[in-house]
């Protein structure tokens, strides 16, 4: 029986190591500025040795320009496969250009907390495009799958003094992505729109109702994997989730409303 218990614990403990992850998201800084942050769902002091992601824009709009490291020391490079090349390679419909960025193996020290964000690199989008949005590019799109692995996402660190290992967990559901048509936008024009998600939580449905019409619903698990697509939605059926934390972003004419669903 003691063996027994001591198997238990050892799972336990390989477990909950394995549910330690970063997950990337995009920040607006100031009008088309941005910035890529890691932000960790646990606390460490570690040793990040390299780390990648890819980003998307609609086909020909724009360009992503004036990359800056925010890690001291460190060095990232950013390279364009457009939409012409990747179909030439059999890759994507033709609708988006995509971005690499990679920081290659070295050394940044870095003591952090659950939930902050730490700064890894800016950049600038070029030709202030007003319609579109800039994303992430998933493992699991058929462009990066095709691509055999250079366009992924990773993030390799030592965060316990022991070996470097790849501790990517996805994109957070409030940073996944950038719409354009709500960058130079009036403040006051967003605050007035006013969205109410209930009952919250719950073990069936949501219902919601807003002061603006809303065009799109997106809910994402609490990984970053989108679960659930709704257009023009007032009622949205969670019955068929397993419980759980869940992000649902609320697309209006102006700007996005994320809520955090809990399903009982």
């Amino acid at each position: 029986m003691k063996t027994f218990y001591s198997i238990l614990v050892l799972l336990f403990i390989t477990a909950n190591s394995y549910a330690q992850t970063y997950s990337y998201g995009i920040v607006n800084t100031d009008n088309y500025n941005f910035k890529v942050v890691a932000i960790p769902d646990f606390d460490a002091s570690t040793d990040a040795s390299d780390m990648g992601f890819t980003l998307t824009l609609p086909a020909g709009i724009a360009d992503i320009t004036n990359t800056s490291s925010l890690l001291p020391s460190r060095i990232w490079t950013m390279q364009q496969f457009d939409a012409a090349f990747l179909t030439s390679q059999g890759l994507g419909d033709g609708s988006r250009d995509v971005f690499q960025f990679n920081n290659p193996p070295g050394q940044s020290l870095i003591a952090h907390t659950s939930g902050e964000q730490i700064d890894l690199v800016s950049f600038s989008v070029s030709t202030m495009p007003t319609t579109g949005e800039m994303t992430f590019l998933d493992n699991t799109d058929p462009v990066a799958t095709g691509a055999a692995g250079v366009l992924d996402s990773f993030y390799n660190s030592n965060i316990d003094n022991t070996t470097t290992q790849d501790y990517f967990g996805g994109y957070d559901p409030s940073f996944t992505s950038i719409m354009f048509n709500t960058l130079g936008i009036n403040e006051e024009e967003i605050t007035q729109v006013f969205i109410k998600v209930f009952p919250n939580p719950t073990k069936d449905s949501i219902a919601i109702k807003s002061t603006k019409s809303i065009g799109l619903a997106k809910l994402f698990d609490i990984t970053g994997k989108q679960v659930m697509i709704v257009e023009q939605p007032s009622k949205i059926s969670l019955g068929k989730l397993p419980s759980g934390v869940y992000i649902l972003k609320l697309e209006t004419e102006h700007t996005t409303v994320v809520k955090r669903i809990i399903k009982e």
